[in-house]
């Protein structure tokens, strides 16, 4: 067995990382998805307004008339963070679709041409 050195610096940090997580996962009960630690957060307020209302369109999120942008963006970033993502399924076929050079709108156009 090869051992590699790491250096008390690094070595401190790595397990005051872990101490943390452990600290996070007793003293809330479990894991979380609002307090998990891996999941990069999404600024969503730096769409433009009409992003985040046509985001609200499409998901047919249910808000009150007359939201301003820091509300629409709560109300949109609240629905992102809970959407179920297979991760294994989206990154096997991002690599697929990066690997053939396609992209979603190359699919749809090409369908539209075969339907001709």
């Amino acid at each position: 067995v090869r051992h590699l050195y790491i250096c008390d610096f690094h070595k401190n940090f790595i397990q005051s990382v872990r101490n943390k997580r452990k600290r996070k996962t007793s003293d809330d009960g479990g894991d979380s998805p609002e307090h998990d630690t891996d999941i990069p957060e999404v600024d969503l307020f730096q769409l433009q307004v009409n992003t985040l209302r046509r985001y609200k369109r499409h998901y047919k999120l249910q808000t009150r008339p007359g939201f301003n942008k820091a509300q629409l963006a709560e109300t949109v970033s609240r629905h992102f963070r809970n959407i179920p993502v297979n991760e294994k399924e989206t990154l096997a076929y991002f690599i697929y679709m990066v690997k053939s050079n396609k992209s979603r709108l190359d699919q749809k156009s090409e369908s539209g041409k075969q339907l001709e």
